[in-house]
């Protein structure tokens, strides 16, 4: 089905797109829809239901989320790009751009969160409850009190 036509070539894999650049799309269905290809860069999605959906190949760079309920959502195989190439250079409108910022979690609530197998390498953990919090079967506050202790005797 088109939305417009407006065509426009995709300079990269010389794909003829629907050109829907700069338009305003209100109240409109994609449940069940399928996309693929889509160069979304500089895009505003506000008031949006992704309940059951999946995402994949995804190019998530210097994006601020706010306001997001995520119980049961699973996040896997999330890179870090630390390479002079992207990871995602075939991706339509990554152009081989690599952003190597860190990942930042503001007044956000990870109770109950379980990170496996993760590379936790240079985590800042910093004014956050951490009542509960365990690595490996252990309590950090134990940790951290059996710490203190120990650096007050010496």
């Amino acid at each position: 089905m088109q939305l417009t036509q407006k065509m426009t070539m995709d300079s990269k894999n010389g794909l003829e797109l629907q050109d829907l650049r700069n338009e305003e799309i209100h109240m409109v269905c994609f449940k069940e829809s399928d996309f693929h290809g889509i160069d979304m860069r500089n895009t505003k999605i506000a008031h949006t239901n992704f309940v059951n959906s999946r995402w994949e190949h995804i190019y998530f760079s210097n994006i601020h989320i706010k306001f997001i309920q995520m119980g049961g959502t699973v996040f896997e195989n999330i890179i870090r790009p630390n390479a002079e190439m992207s990871q995602l250079s075939e991706e339509p409108g990554t152009d081989g751009w690599v952003n190597i910022e860190p990942v930042v979690f503001k007044t956000s609530d990870l109770s109950t969160a379980r990170f496996e197998k993760c590379d936790l390498s240079n985590v800042q953990i910093k004014d956050c409850i951490i009542e509960g919090l365990s690595i490996d079967g252990i309590l950090i506050t134990d940790l951290l009190e059996n710490y203190k202790k120990n650096a007050l005797v010496d």
